[in-house]
């Protein structure tokens, strides 16, 4: 969790705590309200309830489920030695913490889900007993905490063997939450149950969901097209920067249509704000060459260098290749050898040749 995030959770957790300590002092001190009074409260209350429900923002999420949980680890050892409600209120708020998690990872909003997994760790160490509990009285939404938990090796060693049994307990017990990461689990087993899977997932609103679809359908031989985009765009939409990613891929290749390097550029451009380090690359690409953006050698050169810095091999390859040549920015041939060699230690055969090169020009 970078330093912006910690800082803002300590600050908006505070908040959390300055307005629980109000609506609680206001609920002890307001009594009933009486006469019209009330009927006005009741038809309020059904209104309330007939309103769709609000969409909880979900670094606000985290906070109050973290500010209820320090709560409630304050109160084991007071009045109930067992602590018993305590822990039993722990274990629920840890499942409610493992699907926010899981809905932070489908978006790919990997620090958000980092910030789950640091503070779940921190908050909810010795619950998974009464996630076990839960399970066994049949509650699928605990065995899919716990296959989270397994699959991620958050609060135990990582097991995907164990992760999928809960997965398949989960489904089985009628959490169609877990639709998605079953199919992962038997999608090599069974193609057209794990197919039928991901598109429940998908059609229920489940971002990752709808991009592996896009993708199978980029896939297909030959490609559906018009199926890929339907269900790229609408990942997209939903979040997914690798979904725009392939989007400006297909329009700079032509996929299904003609190129169309500007869509193409504007797609990149959004996943790279986004930290999607293949964008960050293929934009490079783009300045570098002069395609659907002017061309750039120094903003091909940056972004390369901010998806190299993210260990992202093919631009290593590209920041290694720029410095070699002068291009884009001073040329320097000990920085170049740098990046040339992570590149070629990840695979990336002309890294390789390219250092080759320059050690016969260094003997001569």
């Amino acid at each position: 969790m970078n330093d912006f995030l910690q800082m803002s959770l300590r600050t908006r957790l505070k908040h959390y705590f300055r307005t629980f300590a109000c609506m609680t002092l206001a609920a002890a001190l307001t009594a009933m309200p009486a006469g019209d009074a009330w009927t006005k409260t009741k038809a309020a209350k059904q209104k309330a309830r007939a309103a769709p429900p609000a969409q909880i923002d979900p670094v606000n999420e985290l906070e109050i489920i973290i500010g209820e949980a320090i709560v409630q680890r304050a109160a084991l050892g007071g009045a109930d030695p067992d602590g018993a409600p305590a822990r039993q209120k722990l274990a629920e708020l840890a499942l409610r913490a493992a699907r926010a998690a899981e809905r932070a990872l489908s978006r790919g909003d990997e620090n958000l889900f980092s910030a789950y997994r640091q503070q779940i760790e921190s908050q909810f160490e010795g619950t998974l007993p009464g996630l076990e509990k839960m399970s066994a009285r049949g509650v699928g939404a605990a065995d899919y905490a716990l296959g989270t938990f397994a699959l991620h090796g958050i609060l135990e060693e990582r097991s995907v063997e164990r992760a999928c049994t809960h997965f398949a307990a989960a489904l089985g017990k009628g959490f169609s939450g877990a639709r998605f990461r079953h199919a992962q689990c038997i999608e090599e087993s069974d193609p057209a149950g794990a197919y039928a899977l991901l598109k429940e997932a998908a059609d229920s609103g489940h971002v990752a969901a709808t991009e592996r679809l896009g993708r199978i359908c980029l896939e297909a031989t030959p490609p559906d097209a018009a199926c890929a985009f339907s269900r790229l765009e609408r990942a997209a939409k939903d979040g997914r920067a690798s979904a725009r990613t392939l989007l400006g891929w297909m329009y700079a290749e032509g996929i299904g249509g003609k190129v169309d390097l500007a869509r193409a550029a504007k797609y990149y451009g959004e996943a790279a704000k986004m930290g999607e380090a293949s964008a960050q690359n293929n934009l490079g690409e783009l300045y570098e060459k002069g395609r659907g953006v002017a061309k750039d050698q120094r903003k091909a050169f940056e972004h390369y260098l901010a998806a190299a810095n993210t260990g992202f091999p093919p631009a290593q390859f590209n920041v290694g290749r720029l410095y070699a040549a002068g291009k884009g920015t001073a040329q320097d041939l000990s920085a170049a050898r740098r990046w040339l060699g992570e590149a070629a230690n990840a695979g990336v055969i002309p890294a390789q040749r390219i250092l080759e090169m320059l050690d016969q020009k260094a003997e001569n």
